[in-house]
């Protein structure tokens, strides 16, 4: 066997094993492609179980909230600041009629 002869065969030994060693190489990467999309597809799942319970109570919660504070608004703080504002209007009446300031000064 001469030379060229044997380097001719190492040139096809060396294109067959490539070629082999991507087309191995592409049936690897499509399977990790596949297992990693199912992989992300299970997370998903199992982080949106438990949260979509949590986020209907947390929800809830907040529409409950929204009501108690509109409900404390309307029957303490409204009529509280209703009270201070006639009883600011009522002193501030008897000072421009009595002509004394406020604070108990003439003017």
């Amino acid at each position: 066997m001469s030379l060229e002869q044997l380097r001719d065969i190492v040139i096809v030994v060396y294109g067959v094993v490539g070629i082999l060693l991507i087309a191995v190489l592409i049936m690897v990467a499509v399977g990790l492609l596949l297992s990693v999309r199912a992989l992300t597809k299970v997370v998903k799942d199992l982080v949106n179980d438990p949260i979509r319970p949590i986020l209907g109570e947390v929800q809830a919660t907040a529409h409950e909230i929204r009501g108690t504070t509109e409900f404390i608004a309307d029957s303490a703080v409204h009529p509280i600041i209703r009270v201070m504002a006639a009883g600011k209007g009522i002193k501030r009446g008897l000072a421009v009629l009595t002509g004394l300031r406020p604070d108990g000064k003439r003017d």
